[in-house]
């Protein structure tokens, strides 16, 4: 499931809370959205099934929580880009990362760090 840039929005303060979140915060921490369009977003979210909401009394007014956390969404973002565009190559992923001019040295001790540490666990 794809989550769109506006979408992505909510999910963050969604995914940053420690508890749910109401309709007045997502509203106050994005004050250059409108309420219908903050409703919107979260009714798409909704359905695609990485959101869940909760009336609250007789307003207009809902609690919302992520029912699918960040790591998991990262993960399967990760893998369906790698299958789509690395035709599921892992090596073609990392060497695009390498090819990058903003992947610096210390980027790469992490990741080679980061293997190691990974490799040992398997």
């Amino acid at each position: 499931m794809k989550i769109t840039s506006a979408e992505m929005e909510i999910m963050r303060i969604v995914w940053s809370s420690q508890d749910r979140v109401t309709t007045r915060e997502l509203t106050e921490k994005l004050p250059d959205k409108k309420l219908t369009t903050i409703s919107t977003l979260a009714g798409r979210l909704i359905d695609k099934g990485v959101l869940k909401s909760e009336k609250i009394g007789r307003s207009h007014a809902h609690e919302y929580w992520a029912v699918v956390s960040e790591e998991e969404y990262k993960k399967e973002q990760t893998e369906e880009f790698m299958h789509y565009i690395h035709h599921g190559s892992a090596k073609s992923l990392i060497s695009a990362l390498f090819d990058l001019e903003e992947f610096t040295q210390e980027d790469m001790k992490e990741l080679r760090e980061f293997i190691e540490q990974k490799g040992e666990k398997r």
